[in-house]
């Protein structure tokens, strides 16, 4: 009775076992690859896609989660990694399925639209849903305004390779992608002549890089000139900066107003390179506690994030493929090139600027005072919230 008994407890044991097991496999997800907030810091929809997928075609989960109630849900299994995104000022998001479909639904499950669209790269959307603006994947990555019927060209004389950014807010958006200074290179170029659309099959690249854009007119107001290498950047909450980062610790805000106006972030440890004097200036330099000093500090070149309407961090690559090596932030604030604190980002789990394709797999929500990243090795998020009397950041929620 008693060798029955346990025989009995040892199935039930491997029973519970392969269920949780198959719970488990169900519920995995692979890495993030793009994210996106609502606007209110509730949600996140994000996008996923194995470690070994093809960079041009990456296919994965979609997952949606509740940051209030601490809860997740698998939406898909066939979604276009870098197509998760929330629309503003709601709690519907966009993304696209394996057959290029792109699906506007709610967080409730509803399918507000959908529409057959190339394959994209990226791709943002205003909160009344008038502005839709997507880069393919192929045909050297263009830049297109509409969708359908109503499908414009905006930029089809060059192509942006990934990673690329796109920012819209107010009467502007900006395209950031892989670009390089030349030594006579201004600040910025303003009195644009060249055509961004160009069905030629010799393209120029007129506007690669960074540039900003007139929302209205789709062209070009300005290429933005400094960094090198693979860039991205954003433009801030209120409408009156751009900040931009590069894989060469190049880090610079331009004033939307005066574009002529860059500043050069100071990088902690250094301060702002000044290159008359081919030194830094260390004047104004937050100093590193010595606390920190050996945890790693990161001033950007993966991603940005504002944690307030002018409060924002940078993310750089790490220098391990597991994600570990910055644990800080530097923390500046729009207008002023001088770091302002340093904040705790962790390693437990590190974050997922762990190579530079993974730039979408940031995101925030500024009035909300909310930062999410994706981990470096898992599918699950890192969910923060900013506390701006402070000027600290506080990991609220773990999730895999």
């Amino acid at each position: 009775m008693i060798k029955r008994n346990k025989t009995l407890q040892i199935i039930v044991i491997l029973f519970l076992s392969a269920v949780a097991f198959v719970f488990y496999q169900y519920n995995r997800t692979d890495p993030i690859i793009s994210l996106s907030v609502s606007t209110d810091g509730r949600y996140v929809i994000s996008a996923h896609a194995p470690r070994k997928s093809d960079l041009y075609f990456p296919k994965g989960q979609l997952t949606l989660w509740d940051i209030e109630k601490k809860e997740k849900k698998i939406l898909a299994d066939h979604a276009n990694a870098y197509s998760a995104s929330f629309i503003p000022d709601s709690h519907e998001f966009m993304w696209q399925d394996d057959k290029n479909v792109v699906h506007i639904q709610d967080v409730n499950g509803k399918e507000v639209n959908s529409f057959p669209h190339f394959q994209v790269k990226t791709h943002i959307i205003s909160a009344d849903k008038t502005f839709y603006l997507s880069s393919n994947m192929e045909n050297y990555g263009a830049l297109y305004e509409g969708y359908g019927k109503n499908l414009k060209p905006v930029y089809t004389d060059g192509g942006f390779p990934l990673p690329l950014t796109l920012s819209t807010n107010g009467d502007y958006f900006l395209s950031a992608s892989a670009t390089c200074v030349g030594e006579n290179d201004p600040v910025a170029e303003t009195n644009l002549t060249a055509n961004p659309i160009n069905p030629n099959e010799s393209k120029k690249s007129s506007y690669d890089g960074v540039t900003l854009w007139d929302k209205h007119t789709l062209k070009p107001v300005a290429r933005l000139y400094g960094n090198c290498g693979k860039t991205t950047g954003l433009i801030s909450p209120d409408g009156k900066w751009v900040v931009t980062g590069d894989e060469n610790s190049g880090y610079y805000m331009w004033e939307i107003k005066n574009l002529h106006n860059r500043l050069k972030l100071a990088i902690p440890g250094s301060g702002i390179y000044v290159k008359e004097k081919h030194d830094y200036d260390s004047s104004k330099l937050l100093p590193i506690p010595p606390s920190i000093d050996d945890r790693g500090i990161t001033a950007g070149g993966v991603a940005y994030a504002f944690l307030s309407e002018k409060d924002f961090i940078g993310l750089g690559k790490s220098e391990n493929e597991d994600g570990n090596g910055y644990e800080f932030a530097a923390l500046y604030t729009v207008g002023d090139p001088w770091i302002k604190a340093y904040v705790e980002i962790g390693n437990d789990p590190s974050i997922s600027t762990n190579y530079y394709q993974r730039n979408l797999s940031v995101s925030s929500a500024p009035k909300a005072h909310i930062l999410v990243t994706g981990q470096a090795t898992g599918g699950g998020i890192n969910v923060y919230k900013y506390h701006p009397d402070k000027m600290e950041l506080e990991k609220i929620w773990v999730a895999d």
